[in-house]
């Protein structure tokens, strides 16, 4: 596996984001056998549902619970003074959230919505701390996700510094096509724009200025990426 000081800056977020399943697919089996095996475990857990764009947990919750995402995606967002909003974490299956739970603590800007729908594992602040101790996978992947979440703000801030918006929207737009169908659905100018931490009337500007170009075709949330090949040098994205 490549180290990712070796990658260039355009592709560090496709990168995490081929190697977060790995990284969290061990920790969602092994919570998921304990939960089965386990009397003690199980009683404490909540499974909740969410469908997307729901607010999973506001900063109040993630002071007073722990989250185990099991399947979807969420994204953590944060809210300026200006009210301007900014995803400074996708997070995926297997991902653990609210460390606020351990130390009675947490940021009261941040919220986690609902990226896809998805099922989350709650468990309360009390129980949280003497579980962590007595499951050490628990403790684990809380410092995974931690870990990961850093670094995702870390690359987002390069992008701020190094990209302006019209690159970090096509790299983003590459990222979004995981499938690489060339059609993403179900994704707002507005959801765009918390991504880049811009407002939503940017977005539109470039779309539309990405679609003069031939590059991309626009609907009711839905992008078609007619020139990827084009999107990826503007995204300064290189295959390797």
């Amino acid at each position: 596996m490549r180290e990712l000081q070796s990658i260039p800056l355009g592709n560090v977020t496709n990168t995490l984001n081929a190697q977060t399943p790995q990284r969290f697919g061990n920790v969602r089996q092994t919570l998921t056998a304990l939960r089965e095996e386990d009397p003690a475990f199980n009683k404490v857990v909540t499974t909740q549902r969410f469908m997307r764009g729901d607010v999973v947990a506001n900063p109040d919750d993630l002071s007073s619970r722990m989250y185990v995402l099991m399947s979807g995606k969420v994204n953590m967002i944060c809210t300026n003074n200006e009210g301007r909003r900014l995803v400074i974490a996708t997070l995926d299956a297997g991902a653990i959230f609210g460390e606020g739970a351990l130390d009675s603590g947490s940021d009261a800007n941040v919220v986690v919505e609902a990226a896809d729908d998805a099922a989350v594992w709650v468990i309360p602040a009390g129980e949280a701390r003497n579980m962590t101790m007595q499951y050490p996978i628990l403790g684990w992947g809380l410092l995974q996700t931690y870990g990961l979440r850093l670094l995702q703000v870390e690359n987002s801030l390069e992008d701020v510094a190094y990209k302006k918006l019209p690159e970090r929207l096509a790299a983003l737009l590459i990222e979004l096509d995981g499938e690489q169908t060339t059609v993403i659905k179900g994704v707002s100018h507005q959801a765009l724009a918390d991504r880049l931490g811009t407002y939503r009337e940017t977005v539109s500007a470039i779309l539309r200025d990405f679609k003069r170009q031939g590059l991309v075709e626009l609907g009711y949330r839905r992008i078609k990426l007619v020139d990827v090949e084009t999107l990826k040098e503007v995204g300064g994205i290189w295959e390797w």
